[in-house]
């Protein structure tokens, strides 16, 4: 009886303390910031599925400090079997590229392409939003809410008389999403160029301060429609608007303004009637494939087209933005 009674313990402790190795193995998520929304939600939703195949994270934030981000990596890295960055620091990606490869584990570059090369490396990839949908996307929300108010021309030159607040200058998301919004407008047979083209920097004060200079220099009502190359300043545009008296529910007083990014903020605006359109990144997908990169030795290109319909090249993965409009 007391031999059973041992073996039941021995057996029970074993159960125990086995437990950690039915994990997939520990990632390293090295996260330049977690304060923007979308890298929370891409956060979020990495963990949701990895945890689903028993893998546990060590997260680190380095609060928008590249010297943190450079830190954390240098002195975390190899605590890791895998690792996911999200960075806009070039020294911090070519660091995970170099120690990736030093221990041959899987690295994934996630939302924000790296501005260094990782092809040398074959486990290495990126997987982000395709910028140059999501400003075509703003184009064509743009002319469809044009052709069905019949025409926003409010001082009839004929001349599409827009204000552009773009991101960070010479940032690779600026200019794609800014780019494929000309070529989307012209295509659609748009007169430009624009009455305002301005950095933002991303930032939300910096676009109110932007637009509020815009709307005393043109006057708001030579102002017919605002496209930014993110939510957050969108709505900073839209605070200087509505501080103007515009977009409070009026139709008579409304200029339409367009973002990128889901912001919860910007969809409770457009759901409002106050912001006219986003274009938002399939995360969920993003996520997903995010993990099956760190987890599946033997995931091709070929396969994650197959299985995702999505456009891959050179260990690059792109996800699809859809639309969010209310006109």
């Amino acid at each position: 009886m007391k031999a059973v009674l041992l073996l039941k313990s021995f057996m029970f402790i074993s159960a125990v303390f086995s437990l950690p190795s039915m994990a997939a193995g520990e990632t390293n998520c090295f996260y330049i910031s977690l304060k923007p929304e979308i890298i929370a939600k891409t956060d979020a939703l990495i963990k949701e599925y990895g945890k689903k195949k028993n893998i546990s994270f060590m997260t680190h934030d380095a609060k928008s400090n590249s010297l943190n981000q450079v830190f954390q990596i240098d002195s975390d890295f190899k605590f890791a079997d895998s690792t996911i960055v999200i960075t806009n620091d070039t020294t911090s990606a070519q660091n995970a590229i170099t120690l990736s490869k030093k221990q041959k584990t899987p690295l994934v570059f996630s939302l924000i392409k790296p501005l260094v090369s990782f092809l040398s490396y074959p486990k290495a990839w990126f997987v982000g939003p395709n910028e140059s949908q999501a400003g075509f996307m703003q184009a064509d929300m743009l002319h469809e809410y044009i052709q069905k108010k019949g025409s926003i021309d409010k001082n009839h030159n004929k001349i599409l008389d827009i204000v552009v607040i773009r991101g960070e200058k010479s940032n690779p998301d600026e200019i794609t999403r800014t780019t494929s919004l000309m070529s989307g407008l012209i295509t659609h047979g748009h007169i430009l160029p624009t009455l305002s083209d301005t950095y933002g920097n991303w930032d939300y004060d910096e676009a109110y301060n932007i637009m509020t200079i815009q709307i005393k220099k043109q006057g708001i009502d030579n102002i017919e429609a605002v496209v930014a190359n993110s939510d957050e300043m969108a709505l900073g545009a839209l605070k200087a608007l509505q501080e103007n008296g515009y977009n409070k529910g009026d139709s008579d007083t409304f200029i339409p303004v367009f973002g990128i990014g889901g912001n919860n903020d910007a969809i409770k605006a457009i759901d409002e009637g106050k912001i006219s359109g986003t274009v938002i990144p399939d995360l969920d997908t993003l996520a997903k494939i995010t993990i099956e990169l760190i987890t599946e030795k033997n995931l091709t290109e070929q396969k994650i087209r197959e299985t995702y319909n999505l456009k891959v090249e050179n260990r690059n993965v792109l996800v699809e933005y859809s639309e969010k409009k209310n006109f």
